[in-house]
């Protein structure tokens, strides 16, 4: 329901776009849900995508306080209950347009979903392990119905088969590569995320492809799930793009690290940013906060606390939103963030502090018993007792 008192604007949405060349989708703002590309609309409006209808219509309701369905399941549900929003975190309630049609300062690629890791608050949308995972073991099942990002179908299929080379080489691709191309010398920052961007052989090509203005900053976005020799092979290269700056998802050290990031090594983690110090590649670390992930994270923070100045809170789906806690964990994480720099404590502990539902705690209790199935090597003891009987999954650990 829309406030009037609330301020509804948000800058982001008129400064960046997300764009997905694999699922052929856009995000008017990385946070929102994402719209199928009209490429109709794109053929005839040359270097227009980022002002396609809904894209301006979606500002239009910001620019008259309107409250817009985009914005709902990662910032309007979470400042519903006090949390720390993506918008508030990039200031976006600062206003920056009066006007619905613009260019874009910021764009955010998604190169490909091509993955090797399945973590826990990802899902098919950007990961094909994710995707195979499904395909494979079967939908995820949830007494209170199904939930899209963990149920396979025909597109799945497709994509999981899908090489790189047939991928780069479509039609649809090469269109809104065109695209990025036209607004690629006004552009503040180029974001390349995936999937695993080090999992694409084309990665370097597509950068250089595009005409950037000399400060230009190229922000990589890596979670280092990729072979040894590759990430050497890799790095070694795109340490020569000006401007650059790697951006490591990831937020937990050892088990907690190998559980909420399935699929890579912890200690073989640390060997690549030991790599990363010694190859002078400026890189910082994005955390995402979860249920999940928040238990785990002080250590990291103490291990790399040089290479930190922002969080995110990952508020889909919601039964991982960090408030989704038993009253034993919250305040055990309380005390413990007090170690923390002002700024990271309050904004942990402002979103811990909504009460969970009964619906969200069954269903992240659904979830993680299927989680941990599918599988090897996962133990969910490494979570407090209170937490898994909370869930009422003390009877499921040894």
């Amino acid at each position: 329901m829309n406030d009037r008192t609330r301020s509804y604007y948000c800058s982001v949405k008129f400064r960046s776009l997300k764009i997905d060349l694999e699922s052929h989708t856009t995000y008017n703002c990385h946070a929102s849900a994402p719209h199928d590309i009209d490429f109709e609309f794109v053929k005839a409006n040359p270097g227009q995508l980022f002002n396609t209808p809904i894209n301006v219509r979606e500002r239009e309701q910001m620019l008259v306080n309107e409250r817009n369905a985009s914005c709902e399941q990662n910032c309007w549900t979470a400042e519903d209950r006090g949390a720390v929003s993506a918008r508030l975190m990039q200031r976006g309630t600062e206003r920056t347009h009066v006007k619905s049609v613009t260019t874009p300062e910021i764009i955010d690629l998604t190169i490909g979903g091509d993955c090797n890791l399945t973590c826990s608050y990802c899902c098919k949308e950007f990961s094909n392990a994710w995707r195979r995972d499904i395909l494979k073991n079967g939908d995820y099942q949830f007494s209170s119905g199904q939930d899209n990002r963990f149920v396979g179908n025909a597109k799945d299929q497709f994509l999981v088969q899908l090489k790189q080379a047939d991928l780069k080489a479509s039609d649809k691709y090469q269109l809104l590569l065109d695209e990025i191309r036209h607004c690629a010398p006004g552009l503040k920052k180029l974001i390349v995320t995936g999937g695993e961007p080090f999992l694409d052989n084309f990665l370097e090509e597509v950068i250089e492809s595009l005409p950037l203005a000399s400060d230009t900053v190229i922000l990589i976005y890596t979670g280092l799930g990729v072979a040894w020799s590759r990430f050497q092979k890799i790095l070694d290269r795109i340490k020569l793009l000006p401007n650059l700056k790697l951006i490591v998802s990831a937020e937990n050290t050892d088990k907690f690290l190998e559980f909420n990031r399935y699929g890579i090594d912890w200690p073989e983690f640390d060997r690549k940013i030991q790599y990363i110090k010694h190859s002078g590649i400026d890189f910082t670390f994005q955390p995402t906060i979860t249920n999940l992930t928040v238990f785990g994270f002080l250590d990291f923070y103490k291990k790399y606390s040089d290479h930190f100045n922002l969080l995110s809170f990952a508020y889909q789906p919601r039964m991982m939103a960090v408030n989704v806690l038993d009253d034993q964990s919250k305040h055990n994480l309380e005390q413990q963030f007090s170690e923390l720099p002002i700024k990271f404590r309050d904004e942990l502990v402002r979103s811990m502090k909504a009460l969970a539902n009964d619906g969200d705690r069954q269903k992240i209790s659904e979830f993680l018993k299927q989680y941990v199935q599918r599988r090897s090597n996962l133990d969910l003891n490494i979570y407090p007792s209170n937490f898994l009987q909370w869930l009422k999954l003390d009877h499921v650990v040894q």
